[in-house]
């Protein structure tokens, strides 16, 4: 965090393909679609996890800028969706 901006997200990863395949059938989705990826927990997946920083929060952060848009390279809103 800086100030209220958070810069930064992380989380810990599912490591157990039936807790992996509890959760998609919760949401609806359907396992045999993802047997490719599901097919990796056979051999075994260590506890992991994985985080991102935003760079252009951090460079708004530090230059005091107000909207985002006015630092990142390519912004996107309802009036402009692609570069």
């Amino acid at each position: 965090m800086f100030g209220d901006l958070e810069l930064s997200s992380g989380s810990t990863r599912i490591e157990k393909r039936h807790e992996l395949e509890e959760r998609m059938k919760n949401k609806g989705m359907k396992i045999d679609a993802f047997e490719y990826h599901l097919g990796a927990f056979d051999y075994g997946v260590p506890p992991h996890a994985g985080c991102g920083i935003g760079l252009e929060r951090l460079i708004m952060a530090l230059t005091g800028t107000e909207n985002i848009r006015d630092v990142t390279f390519y912004p996107r809103d309802v009036d402009r969706l692609t570069p």
